[in-house]
């Protein structure tokens, strides 16, 4: 695992701003700084394709061996067509941990 590394992850809802959404990516960069770590991505979920690109995050999360995956609120890895929260998913196939901008995630 990479401890220096970490990719960001959210949804953009219908009503999010362009403006909305550059300033939830610089507050995933923010706690990507505060933790020491890099944020190398930035993975927008799109709800007409979701979770097309969860499912993209997962894989990098694997093939790299991110070590954290840093979202605005825990909201955004909420479920999504099934029973499982993406953040259980997170948890079983990897073994990075994730923040919440907000702090909504315990540690």
């Amino acid at each position: 695992m990479d401890p220096t590394l970490a990719v960001g992850y959210l949804r953009q809802y219908r009503s999010m701003t362009c403006y909305q959404l550059a300033r939830a990516h610089d507050q995933l960069t923010a706690v990507a700084e505060r933790e020491g770590v890099v944020l190398c991505k930035v993975f927008v979920e799109h709800l007409p394709t979701d979770p097309a690109a969860f499912d993209a995050l997962i894989r990098s999360v694997k093939r790299r061996r991110i070590a954290a995956v840093i979202v605005p609120t825990e909201a955004h890895l909420s479920a999504v067509g099934n029973d499982q929260t993406k953040l259980e998913r997170l948890h079983r196939e990897t073994s990075a941990r994730a923040l919440a901008v907000d702090g909504s995630i315990p540690t």
